[in-house]
């Protein structure tokens, strides 16, 4: 069934219809028929309306129409609000390491920069203005989970209750060879059985895994040192949050500033009977 949309921009003073008018040339353009609209476009499948202060598109979602919308967004003097910039947040592919907007909540990638008079001015993606002061605020939807995470199949059962929905899971390949060695071929079976779990989900769109194929990591199995290192060096390499049931690996993850989810693992069973009552 297609998804549609309703995504409401706001025009500043900057608007210039001008602009609009250029990148709506290949819309055609219709006569409008309510008492405050402008102007009226359709373009496959998407109803664009103008109004004095906002610029109004409806619509059914689909390849064309979020390219669309990527683009109309660059347009000068267009501006969305906090819940808007949510809404068109969603309909877009989780990224990782993306710019948020203090303004609106909204992501983006790409910062402008214009001459304005006798100034430089830096313009966001959803049309905010940016003085490059310190912090840039970035978001990350990557987590690692530790071993003892993966053994106990809690990060299946949480993904599976709708918690960390749209993330980006960090698996590697040579995880498994990792578990094998400091904790044995019993729990390596049941870390290769929650992978599958979560490949699952993986395909019902509800997480990424990132399997690290295309980064040049190689992994000495004979000298690995000991289990938390080698999880905190991955999740430092990978920019992840750790998700992780041990005190002490907290502890250190915190000491090296690396952000933590933790997860205490006497809430393991009672988790597992959440999901058992709570169904699929």
């Amino acid at each position: 069934m297609s998804e549609n949309i309703t995504i409401v921009f706001e025009l500043s003073a900057e608007f210039n219809d001008q602009a609009l008018s250029e990148y709506m040339s290949k819309a055609k353009e219709g006569k409008p028929t309510g008492k405050y609209e402008k102007r009226i476009w359709t373009i496959n499948g998407l109803t664009i309306k103008q109004y004095d202060q906002k610029l109004v598109v409806q619509g059914t979602l689909n390849d064309f129409t979020r390219g669309f919308l990527r683009s109309l967004r660059t347009v000068k003097g267009l501006a969305l609000d906090r819940k808007n910039a949510l809404q068109f947040a969603s309909i877009f592919p989780w990224k990782q390491n993306v710019m948020l907007c203090p303004e609106c909540g909204g992501t983006f990638l790409c910062v402008q920069g214009e001459i304005e008079g006798l100034d430089m001015v830096f313009r966001r993606e959803c049309g905010h203005k940016n003085g490059l002061a310190p912090p840039v605020m970035m978001l990350s939807n990557r987590i690692l989970p530790d071993i003892n995470v993966l053994v106990s199949k809690c990060l299946s059962r949480l993904v599976e209750l709708g918690y960390f929905n749209g993330f980006e899971v960090v698996f590697p390949e040579f995880i498994l060879d990792v578990v094998d060695q400091f904790k044995g071929s019993g729990k390596k079976n049941s870390v290769s059985e929650e992978l599958d779990i979560l490949r699952t989900l993986e395909r019902g769109g509800k997480i990424k895994i990132n399997n690290l194929s295309t980064l040049p990591i190689k992994v000495d199995l004979g000298n690995l040192g000991d289990e938390d290192k080698v999880i905190l060096g991955l999740a430092q390499l990978t920019n992840s949050v750790l998700v992780t049931s041990d005190k002490n690996m907290r502890d250190r993850a915190l000491i090296q500033e690396r952000p933590t989810v933790y997860i205490s693992a006497s809430d393991f069973g009672r988790l597992k009977m959440i999901r058992e009552v709570r169904g699929p």
